[in-house]
């Protein structure tokens, strides 16, 4: 018997209960790495540039901050999904990922972001073409298309994802298997359930509106809310012992 995405997140409360401080901490030090990163990109012009070489660069640049969060995020995932484990002595570790094949990370991650980000070219090519200082009601006008093409590039970009969505826990168990063995073994973990995963997934949407509404800070709620409730999906197809019931541990 499956287990619903409302009692998965149920339970997903329940393992951060009383553990939020040093999970806010983490996913508060993720998004000043990302704060940092974009004012430096920022900062560079590159992106605002007339020469291709430097639009180029500048998204390179971008390519690989990028991944570089991505591997900074492993160490919350993997800090909730010992958590949800019952492992509670555990403490999150940001770098972990650093240490543990980070080419394989790497490579798992630049292949998912390959599948998504495609859909959404259309819409960045639209919003390049921008005009620079547009009055604030002009520039609403002319970024709705820009926001019609992201609606649209959504829902494919999270269909071609939902293979792959399990990829990162497989690696945490099994940190010295290849990406190509951990992109594979999410894909068969997935058979049957691709459904779940994206009813998973869009019963998130609205925590957007949270996001946006709070100016991000209820990202550092939010956050470690959908990893914990990742593992404990990640956990049920995996056919591991829920929290409730003697635990398979992870190499840690």
């Amino acid at each position: 018997m499956t287990i619903p995405s409302r009692e998965l997140k149920r339970r997903a409360r329940c393992v951060l209960e009383g553990k939020y401080f040093f999970a806010a901490n983490t996913a508060c030090s993720l998004m000043l790495y990302s704060f940092f990163s974009a004012l430096i990109l920022q900062y560079t012009g590159l992106g605002t540039s007339e020469k291709p070489a430097a639009i180029v660069f500048y998204y390179i640049l971008w390519a690989i901050m990028s991944l570089l969060g991505s591997l900074l995020e492993v160490g919350l995932i993997r800090y909730v999904y010992l958590l949800s484990q019952r492992k509670e002595s555990v403490m999150p570790v940001l770098f972990y990922a650093f240490r543990k094949q980070p080419d394989t990370f790497i490579l798992v991650y630049a292949f998912r972001y390959l599948l998504a980000l495609v859909w959404f070219i259309p819409a960045a090519l639209e919003l390049r073409k921008l005009p620079v200082n547009l009055e604030p009601l002009a520039l609403i006008k002319a970024l709705f298309p820009v926001c019609l093409l992201v609606l649209i590039g959504i829902l494919p970009a999270l269909t071609v994802s939902l293979p792959y969505g399990l990829a990162c826990y497989v690696l945490l168990d099994q940190p010295y298997i290849t990406a190509r063995e951990a992109l594979g073994t999410s894909r068969r973990l997935m058979k049957g359930n691709y459904l779940r995963l994206f009813r998973l997934w869009i019963s998130f949407l609205p925590f957007l509106l949270l996001i946006a509404g709070t100016s991000g800070v209820a990202l550092l709620w939010v956050k470690p809310y959908f990893h914990t409730t990742m593992s404990q999906f990640y956990m049920e197809v995996s056919r591991q012992k829920l929290p409730e019931e003697p635990q398979i541990s992870i190499v840690v």
